[in-house]
C-alpha cells in the first residue's frame, strides 16, 4: 500500500537520523513506530477494561482469591 505522510520538519529530521544511526529505512523507522504506538494503545485499552471488570466484580474476585 502507497500512503503519503507529511511530517512536520522536525520530526522528519529526527526520524532520519535515528534511521541512520539504526541502519534503517526511514520507512522502516517509520512502521516501527507506528506499530509500537499500536501495541501501547492496545495495552492501555485492555487494562482500561481490565480495571472496569476489576471494579464491577470486586466482590466476586475477593471470595475467588480465598
Amino acid at each position: 500500500m502507497d500512503l503519503r505522510l507529511r511530517l512536520p520538519d522536525e520530526i522528519h529530521s529526527r526520524l532520519r537520523i535515528v534511521a541512520e544511526e539504526d541502519g534503517k529505512s526511514l520507512n522502516a523507522e517509520i512502521v516501527i513506530a507506528i506499530e509500537e504506538y499500536l501495541q501501547r494503545k492496545q495495552t492501555s485499552t485492555v487494562r482500561a477494561i481490565a480495571r472496569k471488570v476489576a471494579q464491577r466484580d470486586a466482590e466476586l474476585l475477593d471470595r475467588l482469591s480465598k
